[in-house]
């Protein structure tokens, strides 16, 4: 089966949930306003709840409490609200995946690391804020989501890799085709934006596209984000090509500074995560 077979196989059963695609409709109207989304998001308990938690952590720091809806809207902005409802809207579509077939903490934990690791790298080369470098992080490796679902014994092969054996390349062996490309089958399935979903194309040949900085930092966020999660297993001369830092204008620091910021920050989006409940932001 293709990636996209198997996206579509999910596509009845994993949906965004409807507030988040209502929010998702208002977003994409240009001439909504910030009052409608957040009016929409206090008629869910639990989204409203994970936005209060994100707006008072340590991740923003305002410095007084932010004890409302309409107050937090305001002050994350749309951007970040928009980041927000689909994080949470893909969690809750895969919050019955079975705990046995992959450790759902990792896998989050990954995914965190690799949208910290975007948005640091994004803002040190310049990239505009309005591309999701962020959301694309979060969500490159959904795919893996999908394959477990609906072959667990594969996806249980392609979880266990080693040094020499790189994941990518695992998953080419095992299905035809990476997570990436299973991701990108399914946001297409959620009809996310095209500019979420395009970079995504490219994330493991970004010699493909060499001049697209959006690809060459989405594809270093999602290597070093294993990097950071996999504790010993690889080296960075064994995920990243040197060229690909050198061609973006970083430096070493450039790179040690993002996966400790992951790090960091990771540490306190995990903790408004609970991967048993899907609970993410």
């Amino acid at each position: 089966m293709s990636a996209f077979e198997f996206a579509r196989q999910v596509g009845d059963v994993f949906v965004l949930p409807d507030t988040c695609l209502k929010i998702k409709e208002v977003i994409d109207n240009k001439i909504s306003n910030l009052d409608e989304i957040a009016e929409i998001i206090a008629l869910d308990p639990a989204l409203a709840s994970r936005l209060l938690k994100l707006a008072n952590s340590a991740l923003y720091n305002f410095p007084n409490p932010v004890d409302s809806v309409s107050k937090a809207v305001l002050l994350l902005g749309e951007t970040q609200v928009y980041n927000l409802v689909v994080a949470y809207g893909s969690a809750e579509a895969f919050s019955k995946i079975p705990s046995d077939v992959i450790d759902l903490e990792r896998f989050w934990e990954i995914s965190i690391h690799a949208a910290l690791i975007a948005k640091f790298l994004g803002h040190v080369i310049g990239v505009k804020q309005s591309e999701p470098l962020y959301l694309s992080g979060l969500l490159h490796n959904i795919g893996e989501l999908v394959v477990v679902e609906v072959n667990p014994d594969v996806a249980r092969l392609c979880a266990h890799y080693k040094k020499g054996v790189l994941p990518w390349m695992r998953q080419q062996e095992l299905l035809g085709f990476s997570y990436a490309d299973c991701s990108v089958a399914l946001l297409k399935l959620w009809r996310l934006p095209d500019s979420l979903i395009e970079p995504l194309n490219y994330l493991n040949s970004p010699q493909l596209q060499p001049k697209n900085k959006v690809v060459q930092v989405l594809h270093l966020a999602s290597r070093l984000s294993l990097l950071n999660a996999a504790f010993g297993q690889f080296e960075l001369e064994d995920l990243i090509d040197q060229q690909i830092i050198n061609g973006l204008g970083l430096k070493r620091r450039d790179i040690d500074e993002a996966r400790a910021f992951a790090s960091l920050e990771g540490m306190s989006i995990l903790s408004l995560l609970n991967p048993k409940g899907s609970m993410i932001m």
